[in-house]
């Protein structure tokens, strides 16, 4: 099994428990971003699919990628039966569609068509049309009326009409239609659309860039589990209908570097289905670039202070050998066997270039490009909503405040996000419809270039992006060109809207590097730091993606867990509570136990640092902690002046001093005076003991000597009675013999225990 799936989740299970309450504070620390973030970054705008009043851009690179206003409600859309683009001058069959997304039926009620009945020319009669300007909008025709039965919730309905050839006029760049829904004589929905003419084609097309980002749903982990990629890679998977929707069409490929890396990582245990996507993808013919890893947010980066940029720190931490053994099937797309990958080869791919940054959509402030060129990010693709409108017809290659970039086109690009999202032919046929009308003008316009870019779905909408593109590739309007050509063409100067992103957003991603710094500090009583920072990197790169953002409550949500896992983290080694220790030896040893929760062996430095003088701590103690285990260590101190309470502040550093967790204090009692008495009290009964041993031993012995000398008293008294015989004459050799042969008094002396 690989590490990512052993130790990490061995991480996980020990964390988890501390995730419920702290998430709850972390949730409303971080609220929902505002609607607007997610609306910025949706990268869709109304106009003629939506409800009448919403304005459309105005000028060919403003703002214009607003989102739809609701979802609810009821629909109306208009768009040519069968096509993208209609022959103005003769009949025009259109399709009108009514959607019912209220919780309630519908009443019967009548579809009207109308027509405008001068030509759209140019962008301003375009805009005017859309919008419903009244002082400015051509005047309308009512060409056509039909009743419509009532309509279930949920429901929806088409009608086909037939505009009559003198409502248009040959010559027309484009044919502005519109359609409403009437009840009870209110209008209860309406909207319009813009008609290009096929009969008009260019004489010098305009030159179409297209930039797709080749991205995943947002995911918490910095490396994408196999059952996922299994998942997205099986044949109607997310990513496998990305890549059908794009393969080999004029469009440049934004690869998050996540996805290749999330394959070659697994080796031989890589799902089957995402080995051939990733060959697959090294097949291709188109342009591709890399996005930032995850697509993480560049502008957030940059905003939250940051220098440059964050990368990857790398892998191995992910990796097991086992799948990367001898024997195993080589592919081109995914690492050699019986070699283990390092971080290079993971990441490594044939990009057409390498330096395009491509933030999320109206989220680039001033200052930022400086940061994405610090990162070697010297040219960014940026939204029209993020720079200053023109009035004249301009290319999509800019400079802006001394860097390189290329600006989406305002009217052509929210046009093809529409197209590529939308829920129905109709929709699609009448965004599609609008992209071709807005390309006729263009190239009426004498512009050279534009730029049309995709929204970050993550694979949703993508059924829609062939069909788009291949519409796109057969227009007599545009003609294809390549990214590069775009980035390379002559720049016009342009000036950047500078629109920072909601601080509440700012400051969970600057919670989340202030934790991932943490970790980094923390990491480095590891033998081995890269297997807590390398996935904290990962991590946080994932929660930093694009796709986020529209999500704000999930985002936060998300966010919560993470900086609690790291915290977790963060006091998986921490001193162990103690209860008082009494020290009574001028010389002694406190105990400190030390509690290691990490699944690796840790090495810290402990502390010890006395309230006051009574204790004297002689030095920091080394001491390496096996994994999910306690050790004790005794670290030496010597007794002061005085006897009396004293706290022990114990602090733990790792062994380049970094500090690790909370200082402890553990209380002590310090009575180092009591060695000295006791050896004194000692001392006094061993020398007790041994007197009164003396004494009654030299007792004993004279008791025994007067004993004796009494008996032979007695026995000379004895004497002469006893050997009268002998008289004065008898030889004194017999009393030299007696006394020889007396025995001399025995010593005895009673052994008895000291004391």
């Amino acid at each position: 099994m690989p590490a990512e799936s052993t130790t990490p989740r061995r991480l996980r299970r020990l964390l988890a428990f501390t995730a419920s309450a702290a998430m709850s504070a972390l949730v409303a620390m971080g609220a929902a971003a505002p609607a607007a973030a997610a609306s910025a970054a949706a990268g869709v705008v109304p106009g003629d699919l939506g409800v009448v009043g919403v304005v459309a851009p105005a000028a060919r690179n403003g703002s214009g990628l607003t989102p739809e206003a609701t979802e609810d409600g009821v629909r109306v859309s208009v768009a040519p039966a069968g096509a993208t683009a209609v022959a103005a001058g003769a009949g025009i069959d259109v399709v009108v569609e009514v959607v019912n997304r209220t919780g309630e039926a519908l009443g019967a009620g009548t579809i009207a068509l109308d027509v405008a009945t001068s030509a759209l020319s140019d962008a301003a009669d375009v805009d005017a049309w859309s919008t419903g300007d009244s002082a400015e909008r051509p005047e309308a025709r009512r060409v056509a009326e039909r009743a419509s039965a009532s309509l279930a919730a949920g429901a929806a309905t088409t009608l086909t009409f037939t505009i009559p050839p003198d409502a248009t006029g040959e010559s027309w760049p484009a044919v502005g239609v519109a359609a409403s829904l009437e009840i009870d004589g209110d209008t209860v929905a309406a909207s319009t659309s813009v008609l290009a003419n096929s009969r008009l084609p260019a004489a010098d097309p305009v030159g179409l860039a297209l930039a797709y980002p080749l991205t995943t749903p947002p995911i918490e982990e910095g490396l994408i589990p196999a059952e996922r990629l299994e998942a997205w890679t099986a044949p109607t998977g997310a990513l496998t209908r990305q890549l059908e929707a794009v393969s080999s069409a004029a469009v440049a490929i934004g690869v998050d570097p996540r996805i290749p890396a999330s394959i070659r990582v697994l080796g031989s245990s890589a799902p089957q289905t995402a080995v051939e996507w990733l060959a697959e993808l090294e097949r291709m013919p188109n342009e591709v670039f890399p996005l930032a890893y995850a697509d993480a947010d560049l502008a957030a980066q940059a905003q939250a202070g940051l220098d440059a940029p964050l990368e990857p720190l790398g892998f191995d931490d992910a990796i097991d050998p086992a799948d990367f053994t001898e024997g195993g099937e080589e592919d081109g797309a995914t690492a050699s066997p019986g070699r283990i990958p390092d971080a290079e080869a993971l990441l490594d791919w044939t990009f057409t270039r390498t330096d395009i940054a491509w933030p999320a959509d109206d989220t680039v402030a001033s200052g930022d490009l400086d940061v994405f060129a610090a990162g070697g990010l010297t040219t960014a693709i940026l939204s029209p909503g993020n720079v200053e409108p023109v009035e004249d017809a301009v290319s999509a290659g800019a400079t802006i405040d001394g860097r390189a970039a290329v600006v989406a086109d305002a009217r052509v690009t929210p046009a093809l996000r529409r197209a590529a999202d939308a829920a129905s032919d109709t929709e699609w046929r009448a965004a599609t419809s609008r992209v071709l009308a807005e390309l006729a003008l263009a190239a009426d316009e004498g512009v050279s270039t534009v730029l049309g870019t995709f929204g970050r779905s993550g694979g949703d909408g993508s059924d829609r992006v062939a069909a788009t593109l291949s519409a796109l590739a057969s227009t007599p309007w545009s003609q294809p060109a390549t990214l590069v050509d775009t980035v390379g063409a002559p720049p016009v100067e342009r000036t950047l809207v500078s629109t920072s992103e909601s601080q509440q957003r700012l400051d969970n991603v600057g919670r989340m590097l202030t934790a991932e710094q943490a970790v980094a500090d923390f990491s480095d009583v590891l033998v081995d730091p890269s297997v807590l920072t390398a996935p904290t990197r990962r991590d946080l790169l994932a929660l930093l993606s694009t796709g986020w953002i529209p999500q704000p409550t999930e985002w936060t949500a998300a966010v919560g867990r993470w900086l609690v896992d790291r915290r977790a983290i963060t006091d998986a080694v921490s001193v162990v509570s103690s209860s008082t220790v009494l020290v009574v030896a001028s010389e002694t040893g406190i105990p400190i136990t030390i509690l290691n929760a990490l699944p690796y062996p840790v090495e810290v430095v402990v502390s010890v640092a006395p309230s006051n003088g009574r204790l004297i701590v002689e030095d920091s103690v080394d001491v390496t902690v096996e994994p999910e285990t306690r050790s004790t260590v005794s670290v030496p101190v010597a007794a002061g002046v005085g006897s009396g309470e004293v706290n022990l502040e114990v602090s733990l550093a790792s062994p380049d001093g970094t500090p690790i967790g909370d200082a402890v204090i553990v209380p002590a009692n310090v009575q180092a005076d009591w060695e000295g008495v006791g050896a004194a009290v000692l001392a006094a009964i061993a020398v007790a003991v041994f007197a009164i041993g003396v004494l009654r031993s030299v007792r004993r012995r004279r008791r025994d000597r007067g004993a004796g000398a009494t008996g032979a008293a007695d026995a000379g008294a004895a004497g002469p009675a006893e050997t009268g015989a002998a008289g004065p004459d008898a030889e004194p050799e017999s009393r030299v013999a007696f006394d020889t042969a007396a025995p001399e008094p025995t010593e005895t002396t009673e052994e008895r225990p000291n004391g």
